[in-house]
């Protein structure tokens, strides 16, 4: 019945005609794809022997600047360790001077002001607590640079 390429018999049974140009040979593709990952101050082992190889000592180089890394990182927790305890000294030693200053003016006679003294000094005492717990909770994981610990500023 058809006399040319561009006309399509129709099929029997009610089923759509085909042409054979329409029929796509199946093809399949497979892809492998890795990943590598390496967390840490110093290259993974491979990449560590190819610096190596470029540069000879580099790996002993890389160490010493890690080990130079943590050295100074200590020396800056124990500085900042020991700030904090002098800042707790002081403000034990000013606390306690505060609080005999207002005994001391409710034993002149001055009985109010003595214990606002007082007063005034305990609820300091209960914000800078309650402020510095608030403080502490939301601290990012690890510490972080962008927490300022009231303890050392």
């Amino acid at each position: 019945m058809a006399t040319d390429d561009n006309q399509i018999e129709p099929a029997s049974n009610n089923q759509p005609a085909t042409r054979q140009a329409d029929v796509v040979p199946e093809e399949s593709h497979i892809f492998t794809i890795s990943a590598q990952a390496w967390v840490g101050p110093l290259p993974d082992p491979v990449t560590m022997e190819r610096y190596e190889s470029l540069v000879p000592g580099a790996a002993e180089r890389f160490l010493g600047l890690l080990e130079g890394e943590v050295t100074h990182r200590q020396v800056m927790d124990n500085r900042d360790s020991r700030r904090r305890d002098w800042g707790l000294a002081f403000a034990f030693i000013v606390v306690v001077l505060i609080v005999a200053a207002g005994v001391g003016l409710i034993y002149l006679g001055y009985g109010w002001a003595g214990a606002a003294v007082i007063g005034i000094n305990v609820v300091g005492l209960a914000a800078v607590f309650i402020t510095g717990g608030i403080r502490w909770r939301q601290r990012p994981a690890g510490g972080g640079d962008d927490y300022d610990d009231p303890m050392t500023n």
